[in-house]
């Protein structure tokens, strides 16, 4: 039987193999420069592939993966994988003839260094969820003295287990303790709004305190789906397949509002989580490499899926937050524009008597109030100033159906991200 070590080794080696052959695929001048010559060719392949932004504040690991290159006929594929030091690289690839061989690395050696140093920190997202612990709440009311959640609480939802102590076993909307507290006290003439206030500040208070436990992984990890990073890569992909259908709906009718909406909010939704979870792949895998070696088919293929939006349509670049802007901004001007407006109004005042009574000059710096010409109805002309509208920024189903691409290639980054920790984890154990 294999050794775990020896399994992130042919995880790496296949993974690298599927983007040389790729590339090859797609840049001529890689096939050329190998195919039918008898010169040794090798790529050095860059440990990252998104473009970055302040969201990402580690610098990419000096190590990169090191393939040589070779062909059988027109097809060229890697022959062998190392890692090379210290290799600096712009692009997302770079051939180089003859490496420096003191900067050059076995895999074998460099999976082990990179194990070694992994750290117990990573290996947290991992961790088990348990559920939420048990949490109680005072309250300096007349009647209601103290809220409980208590998660193992049998029966109802919602008890009174006590005089004056109401226990809950999940977070409920607070309208429906209120009214549960009210009738369990009719008998006593119910709460009063003093009451009720009291009871909502205390139970604010309390979710804000609410917590979720997780317990580290010291043995075998028994269920990936319980982990937390188990349980984003379900979640992810179940907003991924609610937009495939959404889309589906969206494409038999072009026309309807309702389906664009639904398409809308499940993009943007995605979006503002995804893309801080994409950062934190990115800077994880700068800080630990063989996290992004194990990974590196499917960080590829997530490159290659936002580069396949039509970004120069929308005059945009291939940059993570141009994409949330995209997405942001035709979600707004569907979601935030009631008003019937698509445009800036203009309204002409050369005809009416809109007299400026003062212009005040050299006020204190950095004090705007007061700045400037001050006409006679001003207050009047502050308020109308105040109407804005969302941006129109129309995205084509073009746009939405490419989008598909980016949700299953982050999904299955996820998903082969949660695979490699395991793994490594397995490995750590194996080593010790």
């Amino acid at each position: 039987m294999k050794s775990n070590l020896a399994k992130i080794e042919d995880k790496i080696q296949a993974s690298a193999t599927a983007v040389v052959t790729n590339i090859a695929e797609t840049d001529d001048a890689v096939a050329s420069a190998i195919v039918g010559r008898k010169t040794m060719v090798h790529l050095v392949i860059n440990g990252s592939f998104l473009y970055r932004d302040k969201s990402v504040r580690t610098s990419q690991s000096h190590r990169r993966l090191l393939a040589r290159l070779n062909a059988t006929g027109k097809r060229v594929w890697s022959e062998n994988i190392s890692v090379i030091d210290n290799e600096t690289i712009k692009t997302h690839y770079r051939m180089i003839a003859l490496p420096d061989a003191a900067r050059v690395r076995p895999l074998t050696t460099s999976v082990a260094q990179e194990l070694a140093i992994s750290g117990d920190l990573l290996f947290t997202l991992l961790g088990k969820v348990k559920g939420m612990r048990p949490q109680t709440q005072k309250i300096d009311g007349r009647k209601v003295q103290q809220l409980c959640l208590i998660p193992s609480l049998t029966g109802m939802d919602l008890q009174r287990t006590g005089d004056g102590i109401y226990s809950m076993r999940r977070v409920l909307p607070i309208e429906e303790l209120l009214e549960f507290v009210h009738e369990d006290l009719k008998g006593q003439g119910g709460i009063s709004p003093e009451d009720r206030r009291v009871i909502g500040s205390a139970y604010d208070k309390m979710l804000d305190e609410v917590t979720t436990e997780v317990s580290v992984p010291s043995g075998e990890v028994q269920d990936r789906n319980e982990t937390i990073l188990g349980r984003i890569v379900i979640s992810l992909q179940q907003q991924a397949d609610q937009y495939r259908a959404a889309l589906a709906v969206l494409h038999s009718r072009s026309d309807d509002p309702q389906a664009l909406n639904e398409v809308l909010r499940i993009a943007y939704n995605f979006s503002a989580d995804v893309l801080p979870l994409i950062s934190l792949f990115v800077s994880i895998c700068d800080l630990k490499p063989l996290v992004f070696w194990c990974t590196l088919l499917e960080q590829w293929t997530l490159h290659q899926a936002f580069a396949s939006l039509p970004w120069a349509a929308l005059g945009r670049k291939e940059k993570l937050e141009e994409y949330k802007s995209i997405v942001s901004q035709a979600r707004s001007h569907a979601f935030h524009h009631v008003l019937p407006f698509d445009s800036t109004v203009e309204i002409d005042l050369s005809t009416l008597d809109v007299r400026a009574e003062k212009i005040r000059l050299f006020v204190p710096f950095g004090q705007k109030e007061g700045r400037g010409v001050h006409l006679r109805d001003q207050k009047l002309a502050e308020v109308l100033a105040e109407f804005s509208r969302a941006k129109e920024r129309p995205v084509s189903q073009l746009f939405w159906k490419a989008n598909h691409a980016v949700m299953q290639a982050a999904c299955r980054l996820s998903e082969q991200v949660l695979a490699a920790l395991i793994l490594m984890h397995d490995a750590r154990r194996e080593a010790a």
